[in-house]
């Protein structure tokens, strides 16, 4: 299991990182899969830890299981194991909310909350866009920061050959949850033929399923343009040990609750949802559902 981090103080990857578990409240990684975005969450919340912040984490697999109760399922059903777009659609509802109020209830200068930002397939897009309410002034904020690692072609490789080695042979539950590779290169697709769309330029099926750093960072410009955010380029592999959701921080959180010193509370009212929650060796909330609100039947795009 990793306890330091390992990503050196002076590459502009450690440094933007050093900085952010400094100064900002949010810390949002978004990005396409197999970009390297789990690692970065983990690396986020070593250097968070050390800088002694009470560590907040929040993730697209543990928000989405406090939606998929089994009479949601039966409405909304996985297909081709995506999450059908009516669930996708309610947590993105609920999403900015559950920031606002986190931020509300945690204004001591130690608070620190670290999540994940799928963004492809409508998943929590809704946090980029601007929108008239409450969470707008939070979201936009210069407390809340938005990282995407952009990796090079070359390091897109690297990271896709490995999510095929884990997928296949998984040393952790979270590790079996991983996109499968068609569902990375479905992703990838996606975005490319959004940046033809915004360029004016015709789908070619012969090329659009190839990967491009550049491609891939002016798409995400784009979809950032209303919030702060650093586009990192992964030029390097790092040495890990172990698996990236292996996280001492968070593992820490998991045990104080299995000795009771966790305890359930409503995330926000009419709207379930997952923050988990902790300082140091003594973390151990769980955010949990409240009353569940059926979602809309209508598709989201991740635009």
């Amino acid at each position: 299991m990793q306890d330091h981090c390992i990503i050196p103080a002076d590459h502009p990857i450690g440094q933007h990182f050093r900085a952010a578990v400094r100064n900002k409240k949010v810390v949002f990684v978004a990005g396409l899969p197999s970009s390297g975005k789990s690692l970065m969450l983990q690396q986020l919340a070593i250097l968070a830890d050390q800088q002694g912040r009470a560590l907040h984490t929040m993730q697209w697999d543990a928000v989405r299981r406090s939606f998929e109760t089994d009479l949601w399922l039966r409405a909304y059903p996985e297909v081709d194991d995506l999450t059908h777009p009516g669930i996708r659609k309610a947590l993105g509802l609920w999403v900015r909310t559950a920031i606002a109020n986190w931020i509300s209830e945690h204004r001591a200068d130690t608070d620190i909350l670290i999540a994940e930002l799928p963004v492809v397939g409508g998943r929590l897009s809704e946090l980029l866009q601007p929108m008239d309410d409450p969470a707008e002034a939070a979201l936009s904020s210069s407390d809340v920061h938005f990282f995407v690692p952009v990796p090079t072609d070359d390091m897109r490789k690297v990271i896709t050959g490995y999510r095929a080695q884990t997928f296949a042979n998984p040393r952790n539950e979270q590790e079996t949850k991983d996109a499968p590779i068609h569902i990375v290169e479905a992703d990838w697709y996606a975005a490319r033929q959004l940046h033809n769309r915004w360029q004016g330029i015709a789908n070619d099926d012969t090329k659009d399923h190839l990967y491009s750093a550049d491609i891939y960072r002016h798409v995400f410009e784009r979809l950032l343009r209303f919030r702060n955010a650093d586009i990192l380029s992964v030029d390097r592999s790092f040495e890990t040990q172990g698996s990236a959701y292996d996280r001492d921080a968070a593992d820490r959180a998991q045990s104080q609750r299995r000795r009771g010193g966790g305890h359930l509370c409503a995330a926000t009212k009419g709207l379930p949802g997952a923050i988990r929650c902790g300082r140091g060796r003594n973390m151990g909330r769980l955010l949990a559902p409240a009353r569940t609100a059926r979602p809309a039947r209508r598709r989201r795009s991740w635009t």
